[in-house]
C-alpha cells in the first residue's frame, strides 16, 4: 500500500474539498482524484462519499483513516528521533570501564554527558577486561575502555589504541620508605602492597626491575578492583600503591601521596584501548566517548609528577591490612 495515497486520503478528509486538498499537497485536482481512486480500487472498498458541497467517509473510510493518522505520526516520530539520535541528543549508551579507566574517567565523563548531551541515557558497566569483552561480544555495553592486552587478535573488534600510562608505586607523604634514595624489593616487603590486577607487561618489567619477588602475584598483598578504596588505605596507612601513577595525580598535586623512587624503566606502562565491535555504525553518543576519552587520555599520558625531597620523617600510625596468604 502506498503510503503517499494514504496522505492523499487524509488531505481530503482534514481539508473538507478535493480543491483544497490538492491546493494543500500540490497536486492538480484530477491528480488527486485519481489518486484516491487508486487506493479504493487497491483496496476494493469505497473510502469517500462525495456530496456535491463535502466530502464524507465511508465507515472503510473512517478505519483506514483512523490507521494512516498512526502511521503519520509514527513517520514523523522516527524523522525527529533519527535527528536527535544523529546529533547526539539523545539515544542510549552503555560503556564498559576496566578498573584504571574506571578511575580515571567516570565522575568526567558523567559530568561531561550530563552537560553536553542531558537527553542521552546512559549505562556504565565496572569490571575486569575478559568481563566487559564478554559484554561487548553479547552486546549488552555499546564500547569500553579497557586494557589493551586481550585484544591484539580480535579480528571482531574495532580497538584504537590510547597513549600509555606510566606505571610505578606510590605512599602517603612521610611515609618512611622516602628515606631511601633508591627502594628495592628489600624495602618494599616491610610494608603491605596493593593494586588491581596488572597487564603481564606491567608484571614482567616489575619484575625484571626489582627481581623475582617483585612479580606481582608474590608482592601485592592486597587486590581490589576498584582502585578508589586502594587509594585511601595508601593515604591512609602506610599501604604501597601499585598501578598507573596518574590515577592518584590529584592526590600527587596536593602533596599527600608521593611517588616510590623504585628503580625507573621507560618500559613499565599500562596500555589501553577504546573498542567497539568491529563492522557497526556507531551513534553520534558513542562518538562523543571516544573524543571525550581522546581528549582527556592526552592529559593523563603527559602527567608528571612534581618532584619530592626524600624523608627521614618516623611511620604514622598504621591502619592493619590484610597481609598475603
Amino acid at each position: 500500500m502506498d503510503f503517499q495515497k494514504l496522505k492523499h486520503l487524509l488531505a481530503v478528509v482534514e481539508y473538507g474539498t478535493f480543491s483544497r486538498a490538492a491546493e494543500k499537497v500540490n497536486l492538480s485536482q484530477p491528480a488527486l482524484s485519481r489518486s484516491i481512486q487508486a487506493l479504493e480500487a487497491e483496496l476494493g472498498l469505497p473510502l469517500l462519499d462525495r456530496g456535491t458541497r463535502q466530502v464524507r467517509l465511508t465507515p472503510y473510510g473512517a478505519c483506514v483513516a483512523e490507521r494512516a493518522r498512526r502511521m503519520r505520526f509514527e513517520e514523523t516520530e522516527l524523522q525527529r528521533e533519527l535527528k536527535t539520535l544523529h546529533s547526539g541528543e539523545s539515544g542510549t549508551l552503555t560503556i564498559g570501564l576496566s578498573p584504571t579507566p574506571a578511575s580515571l574517567l567516570l565522575s568526567p565523563f558523567l559530568t561531561h554527558m550530563a552537560a553536553n548531551h542531558p537527553q542521552v541515557r546512559v549505562g556504565v558497566e565496572l569490571g575486569a577486561t575478559a568481563t566487559l569483552l564478554d559484554m561487548l561480544r553479547g552486546e549488552r555495553i555499546d564500547a569500553m575502555v579497557c586494557d589493551a592486552r586481550m585484544l591484539y587478535d580480535a579480528a571482531d573488534i574495532d580497538a584504537r589504541p590510547l597513549a600509555p600510562l606510566r606505571a610505578g608505586m606510590v605512599c602517603r607523604a612521610g611515609h618512611p620508605i622516602l628515606a631511601h634514595k633508591r627502594v628495592g624489593i628489600e624495602q618494599i616487603r616491610q610494608y603491605p602492597v596493593a593494586s588491581s590486577t596488572l597487564s603481564p607487561e606491567v608484571s614482567l618489567r616489575l619484575a625484571e626491575t626489582l627481581g623475582p619477588g617483585g612479580a606481582p602475584e608474590v608482592m601485592v598483598t592486597t587486590r581490589c578492583e576498584n582502585l578508589d578504596p586502594l587509594v585511601d588505605l595508601a593515604l591512609h596507612t602506610d599501604t604501597l600503591l601499585l598501578g598507573v601513577i596518574c590515577v592518584t595525580r590529584r592526590e600527587q598535586a596536593a602533596g599527600r601521596l608521593v611517588e616510590v623512587p623504585i628503580p625507573p624503566d621507560r618500559q613499565r606502562q599500562g596500555h589501553y584501548v577504546l573498542a567497539r565491535l568491529a563492522g557497526r555504525t556507531p551513534l553520534t553518543a558513542q562518538d562523543a566517548l571516544y573524543t571525550f576519552t581522546q581528549q582527556c587520555w592526552a592529559d593523563f599520558a603527559t602527567f608528571t609528577p612534581a618532584r619530592q625531597p626524600y624523608s627521614s620523617a618516623p611511620a604514622a600510625p598504621r591502619r592493619r591490612t590484610p597481609s598475603a596468604p
